[in-house]
């Protein structure tokens, strides 16, 4: 990257600024936070070093866009606090290049033929390495119908995401995100290949097909809720997931309907009871089958 993307931002305050009761907080914290709500993205936080949000918080489906509510909740916080945006309805997605244990998805990038400048774009580099290139979804492209998981180490997030100034513990050591070239907002339109990638054997208003999902996956969804156009197939997978791991049913039901209280587009009750039937009865079967 040019030396000039890679200058960071300019303090627009001292280094603190003081709070009443004696708390600091850091100014180019609160500039960094400012500079994504005058953007007009919708922030929220979450526990230090992690993607966690906070106990009693809705994570990305209680981000906020004003500065001052913002400010308070860094004060009962800290301003160690990790930051996310939501996605949902700001006509942007984010090309997650992963760079993690044995996936890397620039290689997966560089075997399918794709290449790209990411000094073009608007880039959040990860921890880890990795990338976050924000897009901005073209007319006639509807995101509920975008696949997620693109190839390996290769992801489309549509949701929310972690962002500047966040952190992580890489290595036992603390390693920043640092965002690079463009605003969020100035993103450049989804290139074809990303169009083709996200929107390849989908089938409109149908999940892509996932027989898994991870552990840290499910319990995600415990935190924010469904993903709009994976409901059903999550749903699914929680249920089942709960059960195996021996889960009081009654605990596990409870479990369900308070994930699918948080979700953008909660299922319909009866829907979250019969996919958990469903899913209880098919366990069943399969302990009655694994005893005989």
């Amino acid at each position: 990257m040019s030396e000039d993307t890679k200058k960071a931002p300019e303090q627009k305050f001292g280094d603190q600024v003081q709070e009443t009761q004696n708390k600091f907080i850091n100014s180019n914290y609160i500039t960094k936070i400012n500079e994504l709500v005058e953007q007009g993205l919708s922030v929220y936080l979450m526990q230090p070093k992690t993607s966690i949000p906070y106990k009693g918080s809705r994570g990305h489906l209680g981000s906020v866009n004003d500065i001052n509510e913002l400010k308070r909740l860094i004060k009962a916080h800290g301003d160690d606090s990790n930051v996310g945006i939501s996605l949902v309805d700001t006509g942007l997605v984010v090309l997650d290049i992963d760079m993690h244990g044995d996936k890397n998805g620039f290689k997966t990038l560089l075997d399918l033929g794709i290449k790209f400048n990411l000094d073009e774009e608007a880039v959040e580099i990860t921890p880890n390495a990795g990338a976050h290139v924000f897009f901005r979804v073209p007319d006639g492209v509807d995101v509920n119908n975008l696949n997620h998981v693109l190839a390996t180490g290769v992801e489309l997030l549509t949701n929310h995401v972690t962002v500047s100034p966040s952190s992580k513990i890489v290595d036992k050591k603390v390693a920043f995100y640092r965002h690079y070239g463009l605003k969020i907002t100035e993103a450049n339109t989804m290139p074809k290949w990303l169009i083709d990638l996200a929107t390849k054997d989908k089938k409109p208003n149908k999940p892509m097909h996932r027989s898994l999902y991870s552990v840290s996956e499910r319990w995600e969804m415990v935190l924010n809720g469904f993903s709009e156009g994976e409901r059903n197939l999550q749903a699914v997978s929680v249920s089942g997931y709960l059960l195996r791991i021996n889960v009081d049913p009654n605990t596990a039901y409870d479990v369900l309907k308070l994930i699918n209280s948080r979700s953008i587009s909660p299922l319909p009750d009866r829907e979250v009871y019969v996919t958990f039937k469903s899913a209880y009865e098919r366990e069943k079967r399969r302990r009655e089958k694994g005893s005989k």
